[in-house]
């Protein structure tokens, strides 16, 4: 290769390179409510298997008073092969951290629950009965926690990224259930009990972001700055500017896709 043609061919990556690489962080944060009339999923009873308790809530469908839903979480999602960008310094306080997920009142808390893949997971049991869990993934291995009663635990690291969220069901009470997370980049956010969400210091820059919901999975419909959009997988593009709050306003799922 002659001298000119390298040094072009330098100067194009580090310019491409520069364009990629974040200048500053931004705040992301929004509220998602349902657009339309609902109910709430109805309580699951429970017949037998040693629980003292007649039913328990079904978390997979939870409304506000206003139609605040929670559980909707939102993740950044790059290309297949792709790095993900650098986090903030901020995260890396966090990156060791142990996530727990407790079973009391014969329910796991919480239903939606996010770690990266350098934290660990601290399955913990309170309930005057043992508890089995089976961890649904699709990349990592099989793990089953086998819990006693009044305080049994076992902690567990998945190191590899899930796609979607892992389903945990008990081999013992049927009718538990949560789901968790398992992402590399640390740019997730789950709403709260008021269907908000906030994630801060994301690199600057336009990035895609999938959205999820415990009830229906992939958010494909929602309306957005008054916009409806009808996005494949949930996928969408939110810009990011250094020093600013992107502030996504109320984001409205319409009842009917969560209706299952």
């Amino acid at each position: 290769m002659k001298l000119g043609t390298l040094v072009l061919a330098l100067l194009v990556t580090l310019q491409f390179g520069a364009f990629a690489q974040a200048d500053g962080w931004g705040t992301i944060k929004g509220k998602f409510v349902v657009d339309g009339k609902i109910a709430p999923a109805k309580a699951i009873p429970v017949p037998i298997f040693g629980a003292p308790v007649g039913a328990v809530p079904n978390q997979k469908l939870v409304i506000g008073p206003n139609g605040e839903l929670p559980n909707v979480a939102l993740w950044l999602a790059v290309p297949k092969g792709d790095a993900y960008p650098e986090p903030h310094p901020s995260y890396a306080a966090s990156a060791n951290d142990v996530v727990e997920l407790t079973c009391r009142g014969f329910i796991l808390h919480p239903y939606l629950a996010f770690t990266r893949t350098s934290q660990t997971v601290r399955f913990k049991n309170l309930d005057p009965a043992a508890e089995e869990l089976a961890i649904n993934a699709f990349f990592n291995p099989a793990f089953r926690p086998q819990l006693a009663a009044n305080g049994g635990q076992e902690d567990k690291r998945f190191e590899l990224e899930e796609r979607t969220p892992c389903v945990i069901n008990s081999r013992i009470h049927p009718w538990v259930e949560s789901y968790l997370i398992v992402r590399e980049s640390p740019y997730v956010a789950i709403s709260n009990e008021k269907g908000e969400f906030e994630i801060a210091n994301v690199p600057a820059g336009t990035w895609t972001f999938q959205f999820w919901h415990t009830a229906c999975g992939y958010v494909n419909e929602f309306k957005l700055l008054g916009q409806y959009q009808n996005e494949r997988k949930g996928l969408h593009q939110i810009e990011v500017v250094a020093d600013q709050v992107t502030d996504l306003g109320v984001i409205q799922i319409p009842s009917r896709r969560l209706d299952n």
